[in-house]
């Protein structure tokens, strides 16, 4: 009985003790089991490094990850992820009880458990990533989902690849090295860009990810890309073939057809049905095809086909190739490129179209550079030719490629040699792909404004090409008005865009731009038969028989001998005369007499077909009596030309359109009014204009355009200057209400300007009344740019100045008006204002108290982007913080000279409630520039004018002058960082201390700062009692620091012994130093850190002892290598 007790009692200890045991020692082994833990984490990192390695490598080489693999990675992943939490959890174990005196058994428990589970779920993954391989081959092209067995594949006859390898019919079938990836990683669109690193630069990767979102929009059918020849549209296609046939990619099929300039269907069909393994021997006829075709393509609903078409040049037939034309129920994607923007958005339907363009001057030259490696480091001569090469390749990335490859191993001579026959040959392929792009434009108006575009060359205005087209009658055919002809040129002008032949200016719609080979490319080639083109480049020994077929010249810079030489020549054929002599700035005495008088050298008699007539920068005394005979001449510009007698063109009865824009004109003759054909006169910026005779703008019956005054009820666009505002006093109105563009500077303001905005700039010193007549306030609706300047005496609130309210105001800028007190008001008497405001400019308005006089509308400067304001001196703040949610899209602040200012934002009590300690939120400004402010306390207050926080989340650049401190101005915590912070400029510091302490920790992204005139500064950046981690960075990517004029500097970095092993600017390259006081710039710890230093320029600094020196302020030798 005794033994079976004593068995019974064994077994049970055995089976009680054990698992007792192992609980408790979780709670005893705690610590050790997170030791382990840390240690099996470390090596599973290592191992999955390794394996990460491995599949980089394989997915850059185009091949797919086996599934074991991408499974060990997933369980990798989520064991790591676990382990990490556990670790992170340390400090439940650090959790007591019983009053601090015990640790806490249920928290060590719960660790060391966790801690022990998961080093044993990590221990078999580490053995297990030794794969024995990651991957297999890639699809062959053509078929992506599913490789063949490479093994098992027969080539000709049923040899395996191996066995050819073997036999050394093969070198290699594996490329070791793959180009560099431009984005780094392996999977996802964003990751990478194919192996085309050296195609896929920084202008084409957006193009490049965007192709790739397309492809995976399901509701995109037909995408296209489209630019000039030889821009690399095909070699952008390559790169989406090798992305699409990377593991995860939605298209089963990818098939390419290269498309001919004159298509044959049969051939594409087959093209296509070959790469699908679609028998169609059975078939002969082209429907027959077609059809079996079709029904392939839509016979499984979850294959998803893409089929690239490569170089449309005219609409190819979707449907009579067996294409199903946007099919909802299809999967068939179409990728399509064309040279021609038509083709593919009018033609083809496609619904996203990219633009691919030729890379820009930094990026080709870039590219060059890279591809030749050190050739250019140092030598002038080379680097001087590489840019030529660039520029004569026309942004083309393969050509820029393969020239960089052929002339990396040559020889300067070889150099010389190739830039003439880069010129050859890219004039000869550059003549071929403009010729094609020709004869592709549809109308003969198209076709002549693209050789204008040409003869012209660069950027050119649009006002200038429609004088040029109006001159030649290029649309007179349609007998519309002037703008519906502007509208015409503007879409004649993006249709040569949509065929590449003139490049995409962006937003700008004032100039349009012609690449100079294109225009080489024009002058040099006889386009239309018998035409020839001189320009500057093609000037010389002309042959009677050339000049006889001369229709259009452009000169620029053409002295007086070339201009007399010029003259002396017979151009019968001649329809454009295009002369410029070299610029001058003014037309002072001391310029006039510098250029000469050009009125005796020309000479029109040989020109009699002229019809449009440029002349520029030339001073003429009076235009030759021969420049009557030009009975057709329709067009004549003469900008920025000194004139004195203008009388002669009223001779000139077929002109239609007449410009004296900046010319020196005083005098605008009666004889101008005898142009009855007259359909646009410009007197933009004639300030010397002090006359305009009676009667001449009568005689102008068929008027539509003015760019002076008044009383035409036909006019849609206005320009005009009146320097002397009194006149509009006494001469009445001006015709305002079919005005669709206009621009009136009364009383010469001289200021900022706006393009394209419909602007009223006023001075109105003395004539203040003139802002009550009709059309000033018919006006002001219109207006988008509003320039005041002398109101005195007259409103004082600029809300009043437009009873109707300034419902299109884009930008106001009022200065040196006294009687302006507020800008904007809440009376019910007034409209609501500035709902359309971007920018204010407020300057020298001496009684302004407010910008807001009492509550205001919600929508009242809701669009204000920039604000600047200088010389207010009553004014105390800008904002109450209550109207700071109507401010969001605030950018610029600009302040200066304000003497009463005391915030930019302050608490408006008594009138809405405020937290006081909620932060403000400027949650879109970038730029601030606060400059001499001597009452200014702080940017934002709070009750009792104390300091506010103020969040500025998107600061780029900060400018302060004249204060005390940083920290005076924006007040803020020390955790407030500006993250976005690029550039610092500090002038006229009041402070010891330029960049205190904490302010250090503030700006972990600058990377300028200028320091200038402060001579109190005795320390520029106060580390010292600095509170940091030993793996912190200060000011780490700081680049570039300048210190002029701080006499009295003691020392740039002032720290404490804490410090020591930081590593603080460890990315600056420029240090610029003048006249400071130092007498070395780095101590030797400092110095250790400034490995990326390149330029350090010291200038009058007579203090310098030395640039290092160590800790204790001397020079001693040390062993210290820097």
């Amino acid at each position: 009985m005794t033994e079976i007790v004593t068995t019974v009692a064994s077994k049970a200890a055995e089976y009680l003790v054990a698992p007792v045991g192992r609980q408790c020692g979780y709670v005893i082994f705690s610590n050790s089991y997170v030791g382990q833990l840390k240690d099996e984490l470390e090596e599973l990192n290592y191992a999955r490094q390794r394996v990460q390695h491995s599949i980089d490598e394989a997915l850059n080489n185009m091949k797919r990850i086996e599934g074991d693999v991408m499974k060990w990675v997933k369980d990798a992943e989520t064991v790591a992820k676990k382990a990490r939490d556990v670790i992170d959890d340390d400090g439940r174990a650090k959790k007591t009880c019983f009053y601090g005196w015990l640790p806490n058994p249920k928290a060590r428990y719960c660790l060391g458990r966790d801690a022990r589970k998961t080093a044993q779920a990590i221990q078999p993954l580490i053995p297990q990533s030794k794969f024995e391989r990651v991957c297999y081959e890639s699809a062959p092209p053509g078929l992506v989902g599913g490789a063949p067995n490479v093994n098992s594949s027969t080539c000709d006859g049923g040899d395996t690849i191996q066995e050819l390898i073997a036999r050394g019919q093969f070198e290699k079938v594996d490329f070791e090295n793959p180009p560099t990836v431009l984005f780094g990683g392996a999977s996802g669109v964003n990751s990478s860009a194919g192996d085309g690193g050296d195609f896929i630069t920084g202008s084409r990767a957006s193009i490049f990810q965007d192709i790739m979102k397309a492809l995976d929009d399901e509701k995109l059918k037909v995408i296209g890309v489209y630019g000039p020849g030889d821009v690399g549209k095909t070699t952008l296609l390559k790169e989406v073939e090798k992305k699409l046939g990377e593991p995860g990619r939605p298209f089963r099929m990818i098939v390419k057809v290269e498309v001919p300039q004159n298509p044959d269907l049969n051939d594409i069909i087959d093209q296509i049905a070959d790469a699908l393994s679609l028998d169609l021997k059975d078939k002969r006829s082209l429907q027959g095809k077609a059809d079996v075709l079709s029904k392939r393509l839509k016979s499984n609903p979850d294959e998803k086909v893409l089929i690239i078409f490569d170089n449309l040049w005219v609409k190819l037939d979707l449907e009579a190739v067996g294409i199903p034309r946007k099919d909802v129920s299809s999967k068939c994607k179409l990728l399509l490129t064309s040279r021609f923007e038509d083709v593919l958005e009018k033609e083809m339907d496609a619904d996203r179209i990219f633009h691919l363009q030729g890379l820009m001057d930094g990026e080709a030259s870039m590219l060059f550079e890279n591809k030749v490696g050190d050739k250019l480091k140092n030598n002038g001569e080379l680097k001087s030719i590489a840019d030529q090469v660039v520029k004569k390749l026309a942004g083309s990335p393969l050509l820029i490629i393969s020239v960089a490859n052929t002339l990396k191993s040559s020889d300067e001579s070889a150099w010389r040699n190739a830039l003439i026959e880069i010129d050859e040959s890219s004039k000869i392929k550059t003549e071929m792909i403009v010729r094609m792009s020709y004869e592709h434009l549809k109308s003969e108006d198209v076709k002549y404004l693209f050789l204008l575009c040409g003869l012209i060359g660069g950027t050119i205005p649009v006002e200038l090409l429609f004088v040029l087209a109006m001159g030649l009658g290029l649309f007179e055919r349609f007998n519309k008005t002037l703008p519906d002809l502007r509208d015409r040129l503007n879409n004649t002008l993006n249709e040569l865009r949509s065929t590449c032949l003139l490049l995409d200016g962006g937003d700008d719609k004032e100039n349009v731009t012609i690449h100079d080979l294109y225009s080489e490319v024009v002058v040099s080639t006889p386009f239309r038969g018998q035409t020839s083109l001189m320009m500057n480049s093609n000037y010389g020994s002309w042959q009677k028989e050339k000049l006889e077929k001369c229709c259009a010249i452009c000169l620029a810079d053409v002295g007086r001998d070339r201009l007399a030489e010029l003259m002396m020549c017979q151009f019968p054929s001649l329809k454009i005369l295009m002369l410029s002599m070299p610029k001058v700035w003014d037309w002072s005495e001391e310029h006039q007499h510098d250029m000469g008088d050009c009125s005796g050298l020309l000479d029109f008699k040989g020109m009699k077909e002229l019809q449009v007539l440029y002349l520029r920068f030339m001073h003429i005394t009076n235009l030759p009596p021969s420049i009557k005979i030009l009975g057709n001449l329709r067009s004549l510009y003469l900008y920025k030309c000194n004139v004195k007698d203008v009388a002669i063109i009223g001779k000139l009865k077929a002109l239609q359109i007449l410009s004296f824009g900046q010319s020196t004109i005083s005098r605008l003759p009666k004889e101008i009014g005898e142009l009855t054909n007259l359909r646009s006169l410009n007197l933009s910026n004639c300030y010397r204009l002090e006359t305009i005779e009676p009667g001449v703008l009568e005689g102008l019956i068929k008027l539509e355009e003015l760019a002076e005054l008044k009383s035409l009820k036909r006019l849609t666009t206005m320009e005009i200057s009146i320097p002397n505002p009194t006149i509009l006093l006494e001469n009445g109105d001006l015709p305002i209400g079919n005005l669709i563009k206009f621009w009136f500077n009364i009383g010469n303001v001289i200021g900022r300007e706006f393009q394209g905005l419909t602007t009223m700039k006023l001075k109105l010193e003395g004539c203040g009344s003139i802002l009550s007549k009709d059309w000033v306030q018919e006006t002001l609706q219109k207006t988008q740019y509003l320039h005041l300047d002398g109101l005195g005496g007259f409103k004082k609130n600029a809300h009043e100045l437009c009873v109707r309210g300034f419902t299109q105001l884009k930008h106001l800028n009022i200065e040196n008006s006294p009687s302006i007190k507020y800008i904007a008001s809440s009376s019910s008497d007034l409209p609501t204002a500035f709902t359309m405001l971007a920018s204010l400019f407020l300057e020298n308005l001496i009684n302004l108290e407010k910008l807001c006089n009492g509550p205001l509308a919600p929508n009242c400067f809701s669009r204000l982007k920039a604000m600047h304001i200088k010389k207010c001196h009553r004014l105390e703040n800008l904002w109450f913080q209550s109207k700071m949610q109507g401010l969001v899209h605030l950018e610029e602040i600009h302040i200066c000279e304000c003497d009463s200012l005391q915030a930019i934002i302050t608490y408006d009590a008594g009138k809405v409630e405020v937290a006081t300690d909620d932060m403000v939120k400027l949650p879109n400004v970038r730029w601030l520039n606060l400059q001499w402010l001597p009452n200014m306390m702080s940017f934002c207050t709070g009750v009792k004018g104390a300091p506010t926080q103020v969040l500025l989340p998107r600061l780029e650049s900060l400018v302060m002058v004249g204060f005390f401190g940083l920290e005076k101005i924006l007040y803020s915590e020390p955790s407030l960082k500006y993250s976005n912070l690029k550039w610092l400029e500090i002038k006229e510091s009041k402070s010891t201390s330029i960049i205190p302490k904490d302010w250090t920790l503030k700006l972990p992204n600058l990377e300028s700062m200028r320091i200038v005139h402060s001579p109190s500064a005795e320390v520029v950046f106060d580390l010292e009692e600095l509170k940091v981690t030993r793996d912190a960075e200060i000011l780490s990517w700081l680049m570039q620091l300048e210190l002029f004029e701080l006499p009295n500097l003691q020392c740039m970095w002032k720290q404490d012994g804490q410090l020591q092993g930081i590593s603080i600017f460890r990315n600056l390259k420029r240090l610029f130093i003048k006249n400071i006081g130092l007498s070395f710039l780095f101590p030797v710890s400092m110095a250790k850190c400034l490995r990326e230093i390149r330029d350090i320029e010291v200038d009058d600094c007579p203090n310098m002892k030395a640039v290092i020196m160590d800790e204790e302020g001397t020079n001693d030798a040390r062993d210290d290598i820097i």
